[in-house]
């Protein structure tokens, strides 16, 4: 199959795709939005499910041509549940490797014998849903992906622990319309996720589209500056409109009382809150934002805390504290990457067991609503950016003090894709999608940067 070839060029990361913006769940009514589920989510339409079409190759120049065509013959396509992992599911090989890179270290390119998934998904729209503005949402494909709607190209992305949206209101039809999905296993970004891990293929992550009236929130951002004292907060709310709709915010306390209500001004709102109900770990308070529109309403929790940092010594809320705390990986035995918030739960279960307070998101975001579920059962998030190139230590298995890059011999070579300026909006643009999409977390004290 002929690509353009994005996945060898680190200056094409995302083709198609929205603006970066934080991770919400829109929803129709008040009452549903407070606490409300993204699978169950009335603007979502989910795409999850066991019904995925899926052909694996051995390399992507094996992929047909013609099969991203609206109509194309799914004939001999297995049927597989998405999310998933395609290794768990008996395609491709395991593989675990640690500092060394799982391919020959050349980037920007990726062996020629590059495997390949083909996924299609069928889903339908009401009239009244393709009149307004549809967005496709991938929280996270291992390691890129090309996307096709009804046969027309909408989009590349890469990062397989972040999320992208692709706009597809022009792509879509009333009724029946077909998604298509070409999935590598390799990609230039594979020389900046060379994690400690099982590495695993596919589409992971939730699924879904967004369906939302073409006035509506895009992005916001809630500051929560706390006083020395204790005594005193604000909730300072920055918002970014699509098109012209009329905004109102709500604020509810920790115990669900309504406190205020509040109208933008120059795009901004303000709450003043006194002896305001202080979050930690071991008391996970969360204030409730509801930001309306007239047609559609997004609740944010929101968790005031202090953070100071004193001499060596770190304070949340004037108290010092001991980080007590665990890497974690989004891995299972059974699903491999493809982690659900079930089984999240049952580990956070068990480290509260054994008090811990605080996780490392090694080596990369964990999935959009994990982090929510950090805000709300009450652990400290060093959370830790899809950026690790520890394989440049080891480059074709040998020390690394013996390897010429150029014309320089580094000693060290941990930055040697850090020092390679064709790498550098990859490496800026990994850092931005952790730091928009959790940037309205109340767990997240620390962001790391492999």
């Amino acid at each position: 199959m002929k690509l353009q070839n994005y996945f060898q060029d680190p200056s094409s990361l995302h083709i198609g795709t929205e603006p970066l913006r934080a991770y919400y769940v829109p929803c129709r009514e008040e009452a549903e939005a407070n606490g409300a589920d993204m699978l169950k989510a009335s603007r979502a339409i989910i795409l999850n499910g066991d019904d995925w079409k899926f052909k694996f190759y051995e390399s992507y120049h094996q992929v047909p041509e013609g099969c991203t065509e609206k109509a194309a013959d799914t004939t001999g396509y297995d049927t597989i549940p998405v999310p998933s992992c395609w290794q768990i599911l008996g395609y491709d090989q395991n593989q675990y490797t640690n500092v060394r890179y799982p391919i020959p270290f050349d980037p920007p390119y990726v062996p020629d014998d590059n495997p390949a998934g083909v996924y299609v998904k069928e889903f339908s729209l009401t009239e009244e849903e393709a009149t307004q503005k549809i967005y496709l949402n991938f929280d996270g494909v291992d390691s890129c992906y090309y996307v096709w709607i009804n046969g027309a190209f909408v989009g590349y992305s890469q990062i397989s622990h972040s999320g992208s949206e692709f706009d597809i209101t022009d792509k879509v039809t009333t009724g029946n319309n077909r998604l298509t999905v070409l999935v590598l296993k390799w990609c230039d970004g594979t020389y900046l996720e060379d994690q400690d891990k099982l590495r695993f293929t596919g589409i992971f992550r939730d699924v879904y589209l967004l369906v939302r009236p073409v006035d509506h929130i895009r992005d916001y951002f809630v500051h929560t500056p706390v006083s020395e004292d204790l005594t005193k907060a604000e909730i300072l709310v920055d918002l970014e409109l699509c098109g012209s709709p009329s905004v109102t915010v709500k604020l509810y306390a920790p115990n669900g009382d309504f406190l205020a209500a509040a109208t933008p001004s120059g795009g901004k709102v303000r709450f003043a809150v006194d002896d305001p109900d202080l979050w930690n770990a071991e008391h996970p308070a969360l204030y409730t934002l509801i930001l309306s529109t007239p047609d559609e309403v997004i609740a944010q929790k929101v968790g005031l805390r202090r953070i100071d940092i004193k001499g060596n010594v770190i304070y949340i809320n004037g108290v010092n504290f001991k980080i007590k705390g665990t890497n974690r990986h989004d891995s299972n035995p059974f699903t491999g990457a493809a982690v659900t918030r079930e089984q999240l739960l049952t580990d956070l279960k068990l480290m509260k067991e054994h008090n811990i307070n605080a996780i490392r998101t090694s080596h990369y975001p964990n999935a959009p609503w994990a982090t929510q579920m950090y805000d709300k059962y009450g652990f400290y998030v060093m959370d830790e950016a899809d950026l690790e190139s520890h394989g440049c230590t080891t480059l074709y298995g040998s020390k690394s003090e013996h390897v010429d890059m150029g014309e320089v011999q580094y000693e060290e070579s941990y930055g040697y894709l850090m020092r390679d300026p064709s790498y550098e909006n990859a490496v800026v643009d990994r850092i931005q999608h952790l730091v928009h999409r959790d940037k309205n977390c109340s767990s997240v004290f620390s962001r790391l940067m492999m």
